[in-house]
């Protein structure tokens, strides 16, 4: 079972002290510093361009299979 402690700051200062959780304490851990950047914007979100194929072209004639004897 994983514990998880998530604190975010608007303005990470210079030294931070963590106070650790008692259930958290004398176990292994594992601490990650991620900095959240602001989305990239984009002129058209993803969903908008979900299905913009609509005629898309028919697939080609494949040619013939080999026959196999069944298994």
């Amino acid at each position: 079972m994983m514990n998880a402690m998530r604190t975010i700051y608007e303005d990470l200062p210079e030294t931070v002290t963590l106070n650790i959780p008692k259930n958290l304490v004398h176990k292994r851990a594992e601490i990650i510093i991620l900095t959240e950047e602001q989305e990239l914007s984009t002129s058209k979100p993803l969903r908008e361009f979900f299905g913009a194929i609509p005629d898309f072209p028919e697939r080609s004639p494949q040619g013939e299979f080999e026959k196999r004897p069944e298994l």
